[in-house]
């Protein structure tokens, strides 16, 4: 780039971004054309603070339209821009919920009204409120579901929400008998270009792709195997048992209605279902109920012993336990069929803690218990889990 077109940052072959020498030196340039070569351009010169000026601020104009640009990459976008992408495919970020808390109990005297909206706290002082009107019937006693004021995961535990908070004539107690569960924040940028892939033949039907993207787009679906008998006779594919012409789907998470609804109105007509799970599903074009079939992934139990150094017990524990639920950027974690790495966990403890020396890390099933540096292999009907009494975090 020549110093008589120094704005020529955008050209047919992508966005220019020079280094701030080059841009420092194009200024120089252009002010000893001005006013002479012999022209002192040294920081300490007048000139010089104003040449420097010149060129941080042409630096901001250029690293803004870079990021501006980098947005129509789907694979770095984010923000609004993100969303708009999303939106070509038909799809959207998860939004933010708040925590639901089922059944709380609430008493008072008979016939006292509690209106929806009525607010309770718990003992941390979280706010939750009822969402529906009730009616304090014979015996004082009945139940409504409140919900938090703030959306994302407040927690609240059994016997929790237990002080109210909106004066009510004869409303007297509020006490949960059954934890809340939690609510989850709104989808971060990572997290929803990692849906996007997942669900780019949303608006298809019938291939393998469009099957797993609109199961993907089902609320609450974290991950899934996917699989097609193409033959006249049943096969055994992947220690999977499979009809003839027939197809499989091991889906974590939503309900099993959603996800039967999904495998209905996007697998191949005449294809049959395989799995341990039956729902039955009225397609409204026919008026045929259908049995549909899929599998949910047994539960395998995965032990974690590390020894770490230069990052806290807590800290580390809390990396393995982000990787095992997936909310590491770039990184799936614990899903459906994938085989338990003790490399990708010591990984996890090192990505979120650089600088942490991870000395050893072996894993095992909880039964039978065998700790070693091997993979545990996850069949496709399977999901590994973990939880904090699974992890030995030891300082080397």
């Amino acid at each position: 780039m020549t110093s008589s077109s120094p704005y020529q940052y955008v050209i047919p072959t992508g966005l220019v971004v020079p280094d701030t020498s080059q841009t420092l030196t194009q200024v120089q340039q252009e002010w000893e054309t001005a006013f002479g070569a012999d022209l002192i351009v040294t920081p300490d010169t007048p000139q010089g603070v104003m040449i420097t000026a010149e060129t941080l601020a042409r630096n901001n104009v250029i690293n803004n339209n870079a990021a501006v640009a980098n947005q129509i990459n789907p694979n770095i976008a984010g923000g609004v821009f993100l969303d708009a992408i999303l939106a070509l495919t038909g799809v959207q970020r998860e939004a933010q919920t708040p925590t639901v808390v089922p059944n709380v109990t609430v008493t008072g005297v008979v016939g006292t009204t509690i209106p929806q909206g009525v607010q309770a706290k718990t003992s941390a002082g979280d706010i939750f409120r009822s969402t529906s009107t009730v009616v304090i019937p014979s015996g004082g006693t009945t139940t409504v579901n409140f919900q938090a004021v703030e959306y994302g995961p407040v927690a609240c535990a059994i016997n929790a929400l237990n002080t109210i908070v909106t004066a009510v004539i004869g409303w007297e107690t509020v006490d949960n008998s059954t934890a809340g569960t939690l609510g989850t924040t709104t989808q971060s940028d990572a997290a929803a270009r990692a849906f996007r892939q997942n669900t780019l033949a949303f608006q298809g039907l019938s291939l393998a792709e469009a099957i797993t993207s609109a199961l993907y787009a089902v609320p609450g679906v974290t991950s899934l195997i996917f699989q097609e008998n193409v033959a006249g006779t049943t096969s055994v594919i992947n220690s999977i048992t499979m009809g003839s012409h027939s197809v499989y789907a091991c889906v974590e998470g939503g309900t099993d209605n959603d996800v039967a609804a999904a495998l209905l109105e996007n697998k191949s007509s005449g294809a049959g279902w395989n799995g341990s799970t039956t729902v039955s599903v009225l397609e409204p074009a026919s008026g045929q109920t259908y049995s549909v079939k899929f599998d949910r992934p047994a539960q395998i139990g995965i032990l974690i012993r590390a020894t770490v150094k230069n990052v806290s017990t807590d800290a580390a524990t809390q990396a393995l336990l982000d990787y095992a639920n997936g909310v590491i950027p770039g990184v799936a974690g614990f899903v459906v069929g994938a085989s338990v790495s003790p490399f990708e966990l010591a990984g996890a403890i090192i990505t979120e803690n650089p600088g942490a020396y991870v000395s050893s890390c072996t894993i095992s099933q909880i039964s039978p218990v065998s700790f070693s540096v091997s993979q545990i292999p996850i069949a496709v009907n399977q999901i590994a889990i973990t939880s904090l009494s699974n992890i030995t975090i030891t300082q080397a």
